[in-house]
């Protein structure tokens, strides 16, 4: 410990320093082993504390104890994980909504302009250009439905 001697310790009140000597010397019997006398039952108490206090009782981990906390931490992981999927859907929705509303709503303005721009590409432009986007359009989508329906590779399965 970090005293200097413990021996020397000064109190005003005389009690106090009766209490610390049959403290001390509690200590002292306990650490050497001397058996119990029943002559001062205040140096036994103390004995008992001093021995309790020495060799705090360890409780054993019960059997499976890493297995229900890793289930608990799973099942934790998993709801958040729901309700974080959920909000991301909810708010992919809420863009694609607002993206197509601008689209639409200012479409009267950019729509004239786009289609003379594409007049002016050649025919096979526009042809392969459409064939691109059917193909990414097809893609995209055939993953987003195995996803949803956890069809893809390596997607955990979903609960019935």
């Amino acid at each position: 410990m970090n005293r200097n001697n413990d021996r020397d310790a000064r109190f005003d009140d005389p009690a106090t320093a009766r209490e610390w000597a049959l403290q001390e010397r509690a200590r002292e019997h306990e650490r050497a082993g001397a058996p119990m006398s029943e002559g001062d039952p205040r140096l036994a108490q103390y004995r008992l504390l001093s021995r309790a206090l020495r060799a705090p009782p360890m409780e054993p981990i019960p059997y499976g104890f890493a297995e229900q906390v890793a289930r608990r931490a799973a099942a934790a992981a998993d709801a958040g994980d729901r309700v974080e999927r959920w909000l991301q859907q909810v708010l992919l929705f809420g863009l694609i909504a607002a993206g197509a509303g601008m689209v639409l709503g200012g479409a009267a303005s950019w729509w004239p302009q786009a289609m003379a721009q594409l007049q002016r590409l050649p025919e096979a432009g526009v042809s392969w250009g459409a064939v691109a986007v059917a193909c990414c359009l097809a893609s995209w989508g055939w993953s987003g439905i195995a996803r949803a329906l956890g069809l893809e590779p390596g997607a955990p399965s979903r609960p019935a």
